[in-house]
């Protein structure tokens, strides 16, 4: 969420905006809070008397404030949502007892509402407003993001630094550098840090960074002599460029090392399996409706969720992926709770959930743009 304060030398020009906004059909008037109608009584005339009365009783305020209460595309909002996030951040910044209008528009590819208010208190003194900004609204800001599950400026940070990169070390782009220099120090990396106890679970790291292990057909001389390529992938896991043999590497990743080390592994993988299943089961409890959340959630915590849908897109497979521990987890060696079948209820609640919003943002656009008589 990103909130905005401002200065407006005239409540009644904020106000016209507004509602010049709602006679178009790309807003709507959502609460009318600190006054004595309901919202569906209050006429234009009724909301900037409310307003002026408030501001007249100091005559050094000359400004009112104009803000605005902007979210990422991902938070599917209902009004009510909004209204309860709109009382919650005034309160936070000391407004809870002033008059104030709440607008929200359309007119974005984000959702985003328009608060019009006054710092004038009932006994005429002003709120200060110093460094509002900076703490009130500050503070306000991570509290509406950690009550209501918003998408925070973090999470998409966190987001693109995981699209450049894990653990700091590169993903592999094809035809930007050496592609054997990358190749090695992926397989380096993975090799020396990470528990992996079979084939499968090394590749769902190595493809996090753009690199597979092939073993070859089953009747392939490759197979039958325990051979292994390494092949790089496109961003859309297409292979691309010449695979190298895994005896080119200094590292040695063969088949046999890899065999060997991920019988060691067992032990230690054993030793994080509880902390990260309690993990994985709160998080599935908080957010049972939101899948975009949980996997944010979840990275914030070190664990990354990788899926394996079908054709329909439907998962049939999860393997958390815990960074902290350099740890692989199937969903099938974890609790009931945290196997693909609980990961596509999620997805399945949350794509309700945007049906719901989708169908009542269509409802009210009709009802907007239907003719009065």
């Amino acid at each position: 969420m990103r909130p905005k304060i401002m200065s407006s030398r005239s409540i009644a020009r904020s106000l016209d905006y507004n509602e010049k906004k709602v006679t178009q059909g790309k807003a709507e008037c959502i609460a009318a809070v600190n006054y004595l109608k309901d919202l569906s009584r209050l006429s234009y005339d009724d909301k900037l008397h409310v307003l002026k009365k408030r501001m007249a009783l100091n005559d050094r305020v000359k400004t009112s404030q104009h803000i605005t209460l902007n979210f990422d595309p991902a938070d599917k909002l209902s009004n009510e949502q909004m209204q309860k996030i709109a009382k919650v951040y005034m309160k936070e910044i000391g407004f809870e007892q002033q008059p104030y209008l709440v607008y929200r528009h359309h007119d974005a590819g984000h959702p985003h509402c328009h608060i019009v208010t006054t710092h004038v208190l009932r006994n005429g003194d002003p709120i200060e407003l110093y460094n509002i900004g900076r703490n009130q609204s500050e503070t306000a800001r991570q509290r509406i993001e950690a009550e209501f599950h918003l998408t925070t400026a973090e999470m998409k940070k966190q987001a693109r630094l995981q699209q450049q990169q894990i653990d700091g070390v590169q993903k592999i782009k094809y035809g930007e550098s050496s592609i054997a220099q990358s190749m090695s120090r992926v397989l380096e990396y993975v090799t020396k840090n990470y528990k992996c106890t079979s084939l499968k679970e090394f590749n769902t790291i190595l493809r996090s960074y753009n690199l597979e292990a092939y073993r070859g057909k089953e009747a392939s001389q490759l197979y039958q002599h325990r051979g292994l390529l390494y092949r790089v992938l496109d961003e859309n896991g297409r292979y691309i460029g010449v695979p190298l043999k895994a005896s080119f590497f200094d590292c040695k990743p063969t088949l046999d090392n890899l065999s060997m080390q991920f019988l060691q592994n067992q032990s230690q993988k054993l030793q994080h399996l509880q902390t990260v299943t309690t993990r994985i089961k709160w998080e599935l409890l908080q957010n049972p409706e939101n899948f975009d959340f949980l996997v944010s959630s979840l990275f914030r915590n070190n664990i990354r969720m990788v899926l394996q849908r079908d054709k329909e897109g439907k998962c049939i497979d999860v393997t958390y992926i815990d960074f902290k521990n350099k740890c692989l987890y199937p969903g099938g060696e974890l609790d009931e709770r945290c196997k693909a079948s609980a990961i596509q209820t999620v997805i399945d609640n949350q794509k309700l959930r945007e049906t719901q919003y989708s169908q009542q943002q269509s409802q009210r656009q009709t009802y907007r743009l239907r003719p009065s008589f």
